[in-house]
């Protein structure tokens, strides 16, 4: 019974990639509304339109999930032109200063006799030739991440990638949070105006709602930005840089076993 309330769970709710780098950067945008509604309208709920908001919830959640995405990866391309290419290939480069020159010239072996009909660039070529370099880096860190993806064994390298896809997404959703924002603190604005204009009383909620808005519009102002996305994606290369060592180890221990057992003799079939 429990391992079918799982199955079906991980069919209904997206997984934790889905959740952390889509779903909540769609839920930050539309949270101002649901606040201000909530608030203006004074809604209290019941248990049975509580239920019912959250069946309606749920089918939801893969609309929302796929609402951050597009615009999360129409802005990718532009930020790694501006960061001087993809943060997973630059990472590789010998000018790249980031992992010291010993450590980088045993991933660079080790990712040549992993990826077929790659040679580690030298540093002069990749001063002479920057781009058929990249094309080799580009390679590697395509195998790289092709080869990292169990969570368990690699999660050092998909919490990045989570918190990546979560900072990516909430910058191409910018516009939309900082319209969302703005039109909430307006709306919540104009009733207590109206309110305090009218000689009423303006209620808490009221105010925690414009409190709430105002600063949730000061973190789309000053935190989401370009520079701050890309402390993630570095650290994301910089983990799946670490992981060569990882993945070279199972791709000698693969090798060892089928070598071992190419070896064996073949039993004699019966006649």
């Amino acid at each position: 019974m429990a391992k079918k309330l799982k199955k079906l769970t991980g069919k209904v709710l997206p997984d934790r990639y889905t959740c952390s780098a889509r779903l909540y950067p769609s839920l930050l945008v539309v949270a101002p509304a649901v606040v201000a509604i909530v608030a203006i309208a004074n809604l209290e709920f019941s248990w049975l339109h509580t239920s019912w908001i959250g069946l309606g919830a749920v089918g939801g959640l893969y609309w929302l999930s796929q609402l951050a995405r597009d615009p999360g990866k129409a802005l990718e391309s532009g930020l790694w032109q501006s960061w001087g290419g993809t943060p997973s290939a630059a990472i590789l480069r010998h000018c790249d200063l980031r992992i010291d020159a010993i450590t980088k010239a045993r991933y660079h072996a080790r990712l040549a006799e992993l990826v077929p009909n790659t040679t580690a660039p030298t540093q002069e070529s990749e001063t002479s030739d920057p781009q058929a370099a990249d094309a080799c880096y580009t390679a590697w860190s395509t195998y790289l991440r092709n080869n990292t993806r169990d969570q368990k064994r690699f999660n050092l390298v998909f919490d990045e990638l989570v918190s990546y896809g979560y900072r990516r997404n909430l910058l191409g959703l910018r516009p939309y949070g900082l319209a969302s924002n703005i039109l909430a603190c307006l709306v919540c604005g104009a009733f207590i105006s109206s309110a305090v204009y009218q000689k009423h009383d303006v209620g808490a909620a009221l105010w925690l709602a414009l409190g709430a808005d105002i600063l949730l519009l000061l973190f789309w102002v000053l935190r989401v930005s370009p520079p701050w996305v890309r402390l993630t994606a570095d650290n994301y290369a910089a983990r799946l840089a670490d992981a060569v060592d990882n993945v070279y180890l199972d791709h000698s221990k693969s090798t060892a076993k089928a070598t071992v057992k190419a070896k064996k003799p073949r039993s004699a079939k019966s006649v």
